[in-house]
């Protein structure tokens, strides 16, 4: 017997079982299966990641102050870069949608950024880690 096991969006775990002699059933339950599952990547909406205001300004290869000018332009300015207040300059954030927004409205020549990976952690690490 072979057991085909599977998990829905829902959380519904599914398992079929089928005689070894079925390798047709088999694979047309794998591709169907993989196609579900494509289906429901593409359809789930993408992240937008936030990002501070020296990572931005090093995404887009300009000095955090320079950046800060654009962020306070009138809000109607073609050249503004919208962005998220924080409770101090520090904690102001932009969007990935926005960076991009603001690259297509400013026509720049620099190609689109791209999401940066995460940076590795700084410190020590935990001594309640496992290892």
């Amino acid at each position: 017997m072979v057991e085909l096991s599977t998990t829905t969006a829902e959380g519904l775990e599914v398992t079929v079982r089928l005689p070894d002699t079925h390798e047709w059933v088999r694979e047309s339950l794998e591709r169907a299966c993989a196609a579900e599952a494509r289906r429901q990547l593409d359809a789930a909406p993408a992240p937008d990641p936030a990002y501070s205001v020296p990572r931005t300004a090093e995404l887009l290869d300009l000095h955090p102050e320079t950046l800060r000018d654009y962020m306070r332009l009138p809000e109607t300015h073609q050249r503004r870069l919208h962005y998220l207040p924080g409770e101090s300059s520090r904690g102001d954030r932009v969007l990935l949608s926005q960076i991009h927004d603001w690259q297509r409205r400013n026509r720049t020549d620099a190609p689109p950024v791209a999401p940066a990976p995460p940076r590795p952690k700084r410190g020590r690490p935990s001594r309640f880690a496992q290892q």
